[in-house]
C-alpha cells in the first residue's frame, strides 16, 4: 500500500511561496555582489552565464517546494510537469503570437493608452491563457488535484514556466548580458508571472474542489489578465523615464505585487485547508 498523499493545500505551498519571494530578492543581492567576479569591466558576461541566471529562480522554487514537500514526491513531479508545460506553451504560443503575429513592438508604445490596451488585450491575454492551459491540460483532471492550494501551487509553477522561457529568450537575444540589469529583469518577470499564475490556479482549484460554473474560472483569468496588463504598463513607466533607466524600481514593484497577491490568496484559501487539517 502506498503512502497517502497529503494535499498541496497545506502549509508547504505557502511556505515555499514566501521563501521564494525572499529568495528571489536575495538572489539579486548576491548576483550584484558577485557581478565584478563573473563579468567583464563593463558589467557584461557571456550568454551562457545569462542562461544560468534565467534558470536559477525556477530551480530555487523547485528546491524550496521539495524541502517543504520532502515526503510527497508525486506533487513535485506534477509541479515540474506543469512548469515544463508553461515553458512549452510560452515558446510555441505566447512568444510567436506577440512577436510575429501581433508585432507588438511596432505599435505597443505609440501612446500610454495604446500601451495599456495592448498590454491587457494582447500580451497579458495570451500569456495568462498559456498558464491556464498549462494547468488545465496537465493535472486538472487528476483525482489528486482536489484542493484550492493544489491550484495555487500548480498556477505558480505554470507562471514560472512561462517566465523562464521569456527570460531565456531575453538573454539569448544578444551576444552578452549585462549581469545586474538582466538579473533584475529576470527576477521581476518571475515574481510577476508567479503571482498571476497563482491567481489563475486559485480559481481553477476552487472550481475543481466545488464545481460551480464556467464564469468562476473566467473571472480568475480576467483578473490575472487585468493585473498583468496594468503591471506591465506601470513597470515600463517607473523603470524608464526618458533616458533614465531605473531597474531597481521594477524589483520593488514586483516584490510588492508578489507579497500582496500571496497574502490575499493565503487568506482566501486558509479556511479550506485549516478545516481539512482539523
Amino acid at each position: 500500500m502506498g503512502v497517502e498523499r497529503r494535499p498541496l493545500s497545506r502549509r508547504s505551498v505557502w511556505t515555499a511561496k514566501a521563501g521564494a519571494i525572499v529568495g528571489f530578492v536575495l538572489y539579486v543581492v548576491v548576483v550584484r555582489w558577485l557581478a565584478p567576479l563573473i563579468s567583464s569591466a563593463g558589467g557584461h558576461a557571456p550568454v551562457g552565464v545569462g542562461i544560468v541566471l534565467a534558470l536559477v529562480p525556477s530551480l530555487l522554487w523547485l528546491a524550496l517546494f521539495y524541502v517543504q514537500d520532502a515526503q510527497e514526491p508525486e506533487p513535485l513531479a506534477d509541479v515540474f510537469r506543469v512548469g515544463a508545460a508553461g515553458m512549452i506553451l510560452a515558446a510555441a504560443v505566447a512568444i510567436p503570437l506577440v512577436r510575429s503575429v501581433y508585432r507588438v513592438s511596432e505599435w505597443l508604445y505609440a501612446s500610454p493608452l495604446v500601451t495599456l490596451l495592448g498590454s491587457v488585450l494582447v500580451v497579458a491575454a495570451i500569456q495568462e491563457w498559456c498558464k491556464f492551459a498549462a494547468v488545465r491540460y496537465t493535472v486538472l483532471e487528476s483525482p489528486e488535484f482536489d484542493h484550492v492550494g493544489d491550484g495555487v501551487g500548480y498556477g505558480i509553477a505554470a507562471g514560472l514556466g512561462v517566465a523562464t522561457m521569456l527570460n531565456l529568450v531575453f538573454v539569448l537575444e544578444g551576444p552578452t548580458v549585462a549581469i545586474v540589469p538582466a538579473t533584475l529583469r529576470i527576477v521581476v518577470t518571475c515574481l510577476a508571472h508567479a503571482a498571476f499564475g497563482g491567481i489563475i490556479g486559485y480559481f481553477l482549484g476552487r472550481e475543481k474542489e466545488t464545481p460551480r460554473t464556467a464564469p468562476s474560472i473566467l473571472w480568475g483569468y480576467l483578473i490575472a489578465v487585468g493585473l498583468n496588463g496594468v503591471f506591465r504598463t506601470t513597470l515600463g513607466a517607473i523603470v524608464r523615464t526618458g533616458l533614465v533607466y531605473r531597474p531597481w524600481n521594477g524589483l520593488v514593484l514586483a516584490t510588492v505585487l508578489a507579497v500582496v497577491v500571496t497574502v490575499l490568496l493565503f487568506r482566501l484559501a486558509r479556511p479550506e485547508w485549516e478545516m481539512r487539517e482539523a
